[in-house]
């Protein structure tokens, strides 16, 4: 009997717990209505309310007034209720009338986060395994020898080109290698220019080389970098889903696209995580400063870092807890490795900091 009532209880406690885990915690000084705006995300709009951003989804969830909640628009009226003891929040579109008396509805649905941070970064560079491009014509100077080339320069490249197609100047960085396992797991493919077979009369190619035009340019192109047909645009998703990710999966940052070293919101980094941990765009991580090791003996208790050399051999004694400075989202995935944006940052965030699955 004892032993029923016990897990009677324990039952009623995991329950209640998991009720409080579903909880949304609204903001203490968080609106009671909100007129949408232009250049507003579902995620500004839920950090108005909700402590927790990420847990957007749930605000308009069993609520048939905003059946999905990416068709909101500005001019629209958000009213935050509450639902079997939830908070939701109920729209009204708004209407204006123009003099004529015709309805303007070419007004787009505002999107999850701002695309400007990520577009170019969706459409443009990639990871690969290195091995795919290891043939791939280079860029090997001009007229004049310069060893670097912007917009408006005319250069030469190895091989024949499309006369009808544009071609990325791409750069091909060093090796993506795990911290833990050692294993490479990709190159960044950085997009440096936009270019296509030069029409210059002045100018003539040759079986060897064929005379190239930068159209456009992200930063100045290099002798050595490589020469590539650009790929079909990649689809761009206005929406991201926040996606809970189990606990148990941890990571790490391998750096920013950007080559900072100090982080924080908005910046875009690579994490070793990809589609075989079954990491999809929208999957949220917490990112983790890691906790200091300290030594401990019986006449003193420091940090690891501040102990000898010799004491600073072998395990620390004590470990303390990481601590959480910000979450990311995931919007590119590749095989081992996925791109993600900064969604808050509470200090600056290490280039090579710590991620653990955000589970909500």
């Amino acid at each position: 009997m004892k032993l029923k009532m016990l897990v009677s209880v324990l039952c009623a406690t995991i329950f209640s717990l998991n009720l409080y885990a579903d909880t949304l915690t609204l903001r203490d000084k968080h609106p009671s209505t909100y007129i949408v705006v232009k250049g507003d995300t579902l995620w500004d709009i839920s950090a108005l309310f909700l402590k927790n951003p990420w847990l957007w989804p749930r605000l308009w969830q069993q609520n048939q007034q905003i059946a999905d909640p990416h068709w909101i628009y500005p001019g629209d009226k958000l009213n935050l209720v509450w639902i079997n003891g939830q908070p939701r929040l109920t729209t009204k579109r708004v209407l204006k009338l123009s003099p004529n008396m015709r309805l303007n509805l070419k007004e787009k649905a505002i999107t999850t986060i701002n695309l400007s941070h990520i577009a170019a970064f969706l459409s443009r560079d990639h990871i690969i395994d290195a091995k795919l491009v290891k043939d791939a014509p280079r860029l090997v100077g001009n007229s004049t020898s310069k060893p670097r080339f912007i917009a408006g320069d005319v250069i030469y490249a190895q091989g024949q080109y499309d006369k009808d197609k544009l071609y990325g100047i791409y750069r091909l960085n060093e090796p993506l290698i795990d911290p833990l396992s050692k294993e490479n797991l990709g190159s960044q493919l950085t997009f440096i220019a936009l270019s296509k077979i030069s029409k210059d009369i002045n100018v003539q190619s040759n079986a060897q080389v064929t005379a190239m035009k930068i159209l456009k340019s992200a930063q100045e192109a290099r002798q050595g970098d490589l020469l590539l047909a650009l790929p079909e645009q990649d689809f761009l998703p206005a929406y991201f889903l926040p996606q809970a990710v189990n606990a148990s999966i941890k990571g790490q940052l391998l750096g920013a696209l950007n080559t900072k070293t100090k982080l924080g919101k908005w910046d875009i980094v690579i994490i070793n995580k990809g589609r075989r941990e079954n990491i999809k765009p929208g999957a949220m991580f917490a990112i983790m400063h890691a906790g200091p090791d300290i030594s401990v003996d019986k006449h003193n208790i420091v940090y690891q870092k501040d102990s000898t050399v010799f004491e600073q051999i072998g395990k620390a004694d004590i470990t303390l807890p990481a601590l959480r400075v910000g979450e990311l989202m995931v919007f590119k995935t590749y095989e081992k490795t996925s791109i993600a944006i900064i969604m808050r940052s509470a200090s600056i965030i290490n280039a090579h900091a710590l991620i653990q699955g955000l589970d909500f």
